[in-house]
Parts: structure tokens; C-alpha cells; sequence
């Protein structure tokens, strides 16, 4: 049975010098099982998002929300787990730690799951490990048992559905892109501002075990996030990989015939691994331009995130002014979120020029804050800096989406949240040894401001290479 499958209506064009793939043609047999039960594939094409784009932008805020819940709940509870686990502080600050890692190691499976099972039911799992990381830490007995839960449970479920449900806006929406990636990201600027007033409530009525399973208990709600997704876009049977050649039956020697057998493994599985880890990513010059774009501002708003507090201390402010530029910057950053998609959707201003400026402006602003110590000028550099990255961190996914194409959306977020991972890993501890080596936070910002302008490089060539 001959069955002839063109790409699906609605697939958003390639880009650049990507081009239209012909129909495949598919040979099946008319009894193979794999007309009756093939791979999911995920049905999440639209023209510009529709009922479910939207559904897909709930699904990715609630994600964003919820796991800011979980590792803030974790944050504020620090020193009454430290009194109650009988441990030391660096240990259950470390259990974070572990956990953003573990969510990085376990990202590039994301599509290859999102493909076989579905990108709802794959959110609604990510959900329930959630939860159930949390609820079950309310019964451990010692710091083990927590990092364990963390890192398996909650780690693996963050970085398998910060894929999923990011491909998943990417593939609905194409026009406006960017508003939805915007509108999805304020779900970490919301977490922000709820759930610390709400784990210290639940900490003063319930303690800290009665506040994990109110946490685990309102991290669920990922999981009904999942079944909309489920109820909305249906998936279909995904056939590419039906058609299986029959080994032939000629006779030959054992030896040859073991060493064709090798071979033919040893391509199969290579075929396996190249197609759903889009291992060909690794190869791709522009995958690796978008790459160190990405990695770098990321890796520069998290050292801030970490060093600016005590750097703001030791140019002479006060904690309660320092934690003034956290909270206001911290509301630029949601403006920024939500602003640029209104800004490129409508065509105010191109993607390419409103991140260079941004990737400017906030590399001015590192350089500079190690050396004020007024404070309109201080609180000006913390809200360029957090308005920039609340820009970059919606505008990077964008580029990706415009220099790879949608079909290698999960590959790419994946490959780069392992790198972002290894990259912090490596070179996280940088800004704070400078500090010790220094006894001063000017050379490091200077580092980070330098780390920011880094991918002003990559851009320049990724636009010079579309023209």
C-alpha cells in the first residue's frame, strides 16, 4: 500500500536557506502493525496559534509558574530544613543546585518523548513528578532522601517539560511568536510575587512538611494544564519510520553475515539516536551561533542573579536598599517580557535590532554597576539589566525559531539547555573566585559585562548570513 504524506498544512515556511522538503512516500504493508499502532507525533501545527497556541501558552506558563514554586518554596525553607534535616546550609542549597542541573542533562530527551507520547501527556507526568517531589519531601528524614527527590523527580520533570512545552508555542504560533513566548514567561515573574508571601504563610500556620504538601498540592495543577493540552490537540500516528526492509533470506558464511548484522545495528541505531536527539544540530554552524547567544546571557543574568546583592552591599548600600533594586528591576523584567512581543509582532522594531540594542544596553549597565555607589544610578543599571534580560530571554527563542526552522525546535532547546548547564557548571563559581583573587566585585562585573557583549558576534554574522 503506497501512502503519499506532504508536510502538514500550516507548517510555518523554513527560513533562510532552508528549503521546501518534496512529499514522502511511505511503503507499508497492509498488515503491519504500524497501521494500527505507530509514534505519536505531535498535531501542534497552526497558522498564528488559534484555541490550541493558546492552550500551549497556559500549559508553558503553568509550567514556569509551578516550577518557580517548587524551587522557591525550596529557597525560603532553607533554614528550617538546615534546624530540622540536622544539616548544614551548603547541602540543601546544593539540592537546588542539583536539581537545575539534572534539568539540563535530561533536556535533549525532550523531543524524542514529546514525539513518541504526546506533548500533553508528557506535561501532565512532568506535572505529577512535580508534585510528587514535593509531597513526598515532606516526609523525608534526612538530606539524602530530599536531594534524591529534587533531582530524579522535580529535575528531571523541569528540564523534559521546559522543552515540550516550548516547542509546543513554537510549532502553533508563527505572526506572533514572540507575544506568546512573552505571555508564557511572566509565569516565573508571577511565581516570584506569589509564593513567597504564600510558603512563608504556610510555613508560620502548617510548618515546613504541611508547606510541602500544600506546595506539591498546588504544583497538581501542571498536570490539569497537560489534559487540556491532551483534550485540544490530538495527536496522530506518525508513520515515517513504518517502512522496515526485510533481511534477506540469501544464504551466506556466519562471519559475513555476523559482520552485516553489526553493521546494520550499529546503522540502525545510529539512524535512532541522529533522528530524534537531532544530533545533526552538533554540525549546524548557525545552530552553534544561536547557541552562544543564548548561553551567554543566560549565564550573565544568573551570575547577577547570585553576585549582585552582596556587590551592591560592598559598593556601601544597605540590604534593604539592595533588596529595593531586586523588587523594581524585578518589575521591569516582567514589562520587558511582555513588551518586546508587542514590539517585533507589530513591526515596531525588528527582532535582530531590539536584541542588539538590549545585548548594548545591558552589557553597558554590567560594566557599570560595579563602580556606582549612588542610588538612582544604581537602581537605573539593575532595571536596564533585568528589562534587557526579560527581552533576550524571549527574543533568543525567536532567533532560534527564524535561523533553525520549527521542525528542529525541541533539538535546539534541549542541545542548549545542556550547554547552558555545563556552562555553569564550569564557570559558575568564576565571578565569585575573582572577588576572592580581588577582594573587589569590579573586576568580576566587568567579566560578566564582558560575557554579555560576547553575543553580539554571533548576531552580527547570523544577520550578515540572511541577507
Amino acid at each position: 500500500m503506497y501512502i503519499s504524506c506532504p508536510c502538514p498544512p500550516g507548517t510555518p515556511s523554513k527560513t533562510f536557506e532552508q528549503e521546501s522538503q518534496p512529499p514522502r512516500t511511505l511503503f507499508l504493508h497492509q498488515n503491519s502493525p504500524w497501521t494500527m499502532s505507530g509514534v505519536v507525533s505531535n498535531s501542534l501545527e497552526g497558522p498564528d496559534g488559534g484555541r490550541p497556541g493558546w492552550v500551549a501558552v497556559l500549559a508553558l506558563w503553568t509550567r514556569n509558574l509551578m516550577v518557580t514554586g517548587i524551587t522557591k518554596g525550596l529557597g525560603i525553607m532553607l533554614p528550617i530544613l538546615q534546624i530540622q534535616l540536622t544539616s548544614q546550609m551548603w547541602i540543601i542549597g546544593w539540592i537546588a543546585s542539583l536539581t537545575t542541573a539534572t534539568s539540563g542533562l535530561v533536556a535533549p530527551f525532550g523531543g524524542l518523548v514529546s514525539r513518541r507520547f504526546g506533548a500533553g501527556y508528557v506535561m501532565m507526568t512532568c506535572g505529577v513528578m512535580m508534585s510528587a517531589a514535593a509531597i513526598a519531601g515532606s516526609f523525608v528524614e534526612n538530606s539524602l532522601q530530599l536531594a534524591l527527590l529534587y533531582t530524579l523527580l522535580a529535575g528531571t520533570a523541569k528540564g523534559i517539560s521546559n522543552v515540550v512545552a516550548k516547542e509546543a508555542v513554537g510549532r502553533c504560533f508563527t505572526k506572533n511568536y514572540a507575544t506568546a513566548s512573552g505571555i508564557a514567561r511572566t509565569g516565573y515573574s508571577v511565581g516570584l510575587i506569589v509564593f513567597a508571601p504564600l510558603v512563608q504563610l504556610f510555613l508560620d500556620t502548617y510548618g515546613w512538611r504541611g508547606t510541602m504538601l500544600l506546595v506539591g498540592a498546588i504544583t497538581m495543577h501542571s498536570v490539569a494544564s497537560g489534559a487540556v493540552m491532551v483534550a485540544t490537540m490530538q495527536p496522530e500516528l506518525d508513520q515515517s519510520n513504518a517502512y522496515q526492509t526485510l533481511p534477506q533470506t540469501e544464504h551466506t558464511n556466519s562471519s559475513s553475515a555476523h559482520e552485516s548484522t553489526l553493521r546494520s545495528h550499529c546503522g540502525s541505531l545510529w539512524k535512532f539516536v541522529s533522528k530524534n536527539f537531532e544530533v545533526g544540530l552538533l554540525l549546524n554552524s548557525r545552530y552553534w551561533l544561536v547557541a552562544v547567544i543564548s548561553c551567554c546571557t543566560t549565564y550573565a543574568y544568573l551570575m547577577w542573579i547570585v553576585y549582585f546583592v552582596s556587590q551592591a552591599q560592598s559598593n556601601g548600600f544597605t540590604l534593604e536598599e539592595a533588596g529595593s533594586f531586586v523588587t523594581i528591576a524585578g518589575i521591569a523584567n516582567l514589562f520587558g517580557t511582555i513588551s518586546q512581543g508587542l514590539i517585533t509582532d507589530r513591526g515596531v522594531m525588528s527582532s535582530w535590532t531590539l536584541v542588539a540594542v538590549c545585548l548594548v544596553m545591558s552589557s553597558v549597565s554590567y560594566l557599570a554597576s560595579s563602580l556606582l555607589t549612588s542610588y538612582w544610578p544604581m537602581m537605573t543599571s539593575a532595571v536596564l539589566i533585568l528589562f534587557s534580560d526579560g527581552v533576550l530571554s524571549c527574543q533568543t527563542d525567536v532567533l532560534i525559531k527564524q535561523v533553525l526552522g520549527v521542525e528542529l525546535l525541541a533539538g535546539a532547546f534541549g542541545w542548549i539547555a545542556l550547554k547552558v548547564t555545563l556552562l555553569l557548571v564550569a564557570l559558575g563559581f568564576l565571578p565569585g573566585l575573582v572577588y576572592d583573587l580581588t577582594g573587589s566585585y569590579t573586576a568580576a562585573f566587568l567579566l560578566i559585562g564582558s560575557v554579555q557583549a560576547v553575543p553580539l558576534v554571533p548576531l552580527l554574522m547570523l544577520r550578515y548570513s540572511q541577507r
